[in-house]
């Protein structure tokens, strides 16, 4: 995870990075959009913790058919991950 330092300063060169395109008109302040940049960040992190941990409790129940061998536990969490993240509306 990143930390909040981390968050600002990434927000600081997407909202930099944006203001040099043409193409793009900021509707608020640079500091107002890096702040909305920031804030869609740490969100999308923090739901993405969130399909970690519901996707570590799914797979706490296939658990013996993981130890036997019969699901690769790396491939079977992606997969619950990624279903878990469509029904609830999540982009990973």
């Amino acid at each position: 995870m990143l930390s909040e330092d981390e968050i600002q300063g990434l927000s600081r060169e997407i909202a930099g990075v944006l203001s040099e395109d043409k193409d793009v008109e900021f509707l608020g302040s640079d500091k107002e959009v890096e702040e909305k940049i920031s804030s869609v960040l740490a969100q999308n992190m923090q739901e993405e913790m969130k399909l970690n941990a519901d996707s570590d409790k799914i797979m706490d129940q296939y658990a013996r058919e993981i130890d036997r061998g019969d699901m690769d536990p790396h491939k079977m969490f992606s997969m619950i991950k990624r279903k878990l993240a469509k029904e609830r509306g999540v982009i990973l």
